[in-house]
């Protein structure tokens, strides 16, 4: 597969239904109460809003960790995360796996975690894994 199809913005119809999936994630994580979040945070979600719609899955991930740990210090900066819910951000399976997933993006230490075989083939698989970060994400928003 050739790059430039990769570099194409998505159809308006894939646009909107991937900013539909994400911003229905959102509305869930926030409930009945709005979630409170650090300005950071915040704004960083509108970046990786905008990387899910257009399909650019490394940086999801990438950025889902980077808005977690943003929302954990401002958390910890005002005391209010404490207990299982910090426990199981910080060392629960799925959010060890973000965090790895993330490092392995970020620093290549010994093995390429993201090569252009990835990007032209196993798209689906890429998707999955950021789709599962933006989950993982909402989750602790939530917390």
């Amino acid at each position: 597969m050739e790059i430039q199809p990769l570099l194409a913005a998505p159809s308006s119809r894939l646009w909107a239904e991937r900013q539909a999936w994400f911003q229905r994630r959102l509305d869930d994580s926030r409930g009945e109460m709005p979630t409170v979040i650090g300005e950071q945070a915040e704004a960083l979600l509108i970046d990786l809003q905008l990387a899910f719609c257009a399909g650019a899955w490394g940086a999801v991930v990438i950025l889902a960790q980077t808005v977690l740990d943003a929302d954990l210090a401002d958390r910890e900066l005002a005391g209010e995360e404490t207990g299982i819910a910090l426990n199981d951000i910080r060392f629960g399976r799925d959010y060890v796996w973000l965090r790895n997933r993330r490092n392995d993006l970020v620093h290549e230490e010994g093995r390429t975690a993201l090569t252009m075989h990835d990007q032209t083939q196993h798209r689906q698989r890429l998707e999955v894994e950021a789709r599962r970060a933006v989950e993982l994400l909402f989750k602790a928003l939530k917390g």
